[in-house]
């Protein structure tokens, strides 16, 4: 069989008969039985709720401008970027056409060739469009053109998408102040997906950051509590018993570092007046950064465990780091970077010792996602120490299949596979939602497979070892066992 042939083929990273075998035989019957459980997107459940056709395939697979829907790939721009021809600014130029800007990127596109991002995206046209042809120069208008005839499906509509991909279970990512309105609709008018909310409280945490203070007063008004520190912590448990009671399983923090000190109220209280009466910025990694931001760690993980909700950390990116993307498009646009000097244990200690020691059954569970896989060994070691304690699965610049079959590998003889967390998207396009969970399924056959073709592993523990990894470990941490 030639290389071209075998690009995507039947049999597509698993280099071993094991693996193969795990693959079609235990993985494509389970994924086909029960879904795509992903606990993690950025998806616009408006977008999903109201269910208009994809007006082209850059705005589909690249960038949707329209912010309530914020559709966007930045993993594709900021790698075509690298080419003279195309460019963010390019990417995001309102005075040229959707067609214009989806011919540049044709263009430097078979650039990308030997990069997962290459892959997701030839997946998302063979398997979604029925479009065999690679993306180039010479391909560009075709493929342009086909999608246009698959949008007016409306079975290629987002909900007939996620439908024929096999979504079952979508948490979106949501800000404590958030109405939940689309996810009220969600559960009236689609009753085959379950979209349940995740409670994303940095912005009130962020105390470096210039719009803190703004943020603060919109959820103490929002609430009817005095701007105090007691105020905001009742705020915010206010609107996490909200979340509670519309479904969600889970939290989840973005953190420079893990912070996790234990704090008095007393001089937490000291520095949200410095910061809010006295409008004094503190630096990121300031000791009252670290402090304030510990203080509320401890009371989120307190509500978590109250309503036997899962605390989600992912650390380690240092955020808009190139300051061009940011100061003109904004956050989130692929500005973002790995960061180095963390400090871990030191931090997070005292938090694990309080919630996740294992001496109360009533005790909730803690994931842990490394933005830099260099850390990742540190949380295999607290995983083992802790028993409520759990690695999540590599996302962000670490889903590539090369480093999560050697995280997989690893935590095989450090730790224990049936403790992963199960994979993840962070997701913020909808068309290429099976094609990640597909790249994910035969990552986790290739590497069991690799330890059942040596012997480290049992038949019978390989094929309970990929139904854990792809669903079971989920269901069990966030407490999904019959959640559709």
């Amino acid at each position: 069989m030639s290389g071209e042939d075998k690009f995507l083929g039947s049999d597509w990273l698993l280099d071993t008969k094991e693996g193969v075998r795990l693959y079609h035989d235990v993985a494509v019957p389970l994924r086909h039985r029960l879904g795509i459980v992903d606990v993690h997107t950025h998806y616009s459940l408006r977008q999903i709720v109201e269910n208009q056709p994809f007006p082209n395939i850059w705005k589909a697979e690249v960038l949707e401008d329209r912010s309530e829907y914020a559709n966007c790939d930045h993993y594709i721009i900021q790698l075509a970027s690298k080419f003279s021809g195309f460019s963010q600014a390019l990417a995001r130029d309102p005075s040229l056409s959707d067609y214009d800007k989806w011919m540049a990127l044709s263009k430097v596109f078979p650039n990308l060739e030997g990069n997962h991002v290459h892959q997701w995206f030839h997946l998302d046209l063979k398997r979604i469009l029925g479009i065999e042809d690679l993306l180039s120069a010479e391909t560009g208008d075709k493929i342009w053109k086909l999608a246009e005839e698959c949008f007016r499906r409306e079975d290629m509509w987002p909900q007939g998408l996620l439908r024929k991909m096999g979504v079952r279970v979508i948490f979106t990512t949501d800000d404590p102040a958030d109405d939940l309105y689309y996810h009220k609709i969600a559960k009236e008018t689609i009753d085959d997906i379950v979209f349940l909310p995740c409670f994303r409280p940095d912005a009130y945490c962020d105390i470096f950051d210039e719009g803190w203070r703004d943020n603060v007063e919109k959820i103490c008004q929002l609430t009817g509590e005095d701007t105090s520190l007691r105020g905001l912590v009742e705020a915010l448990r206010k609107r996490h018993n909200y979340f509670a009671e519309m479904g969600a399983k889970a939290s989840d923090h973005g953190l420079l570092e893990p912070y996790g000190l234990e704090v008095s109220e007393e001089r937490a209280e000291q520095i949200f007046r410095r910061a809010y009466d006295g409008r004094e910025r503190f630096a990121i990694r300031s000791s009252e950064t670290r402090e304030f931001i510990s203080y509320l760690m401890h009371k989120f993980c307190e509500m978590n465990q109250d309503r036997r909700m899962v605390t989600q950390i992912h650390y380690g990116a240092f955020r808009n780091a190139n300051q061009y993307l940011y100061k003109n498009w904004g956050a989130n646009v692929g500005g973002d970077v790995a960061t180095e000097g963390v400090t871990i244990v030191e931090f997070l200690n005292p938090l694990l010792s309080k919630f996740f020691s294992g001496k109360s059954d009533n005790e909730s569970h803690l994931i842990l996602y490394p933005m830099n896989q260099a850390f990742s060994h540190i949380n295999l070691t607290l995983e083992r120490a802790f028993p409520n304690v759990h690695q999540g699965f590599p996302w962000w610049h670490n889903d590539a299949p090369y480093v999560m079959e050697h995280f997989l590998l690893y935590t095989a003889n450090s730790s224990l596979l049936s403790s992963v967390a199960g994979p993840v998207s962070d997701a913020r396009k909808i068309l290429s939602e099976g094609s990640r969970f597909e790249v994910f399924d035969r990552v986790i056959c290739k590497a069991v497979g690799k330890l059942l073709s040596e012997g480290q592993i049992s038949q019978q523990g390989a094929i309970r070892t990929v139904e854990g990894l792809m669903h079971r470990n989920q269901a069990r941490i966030f407490g999904l066992e019959n959640p559709y």
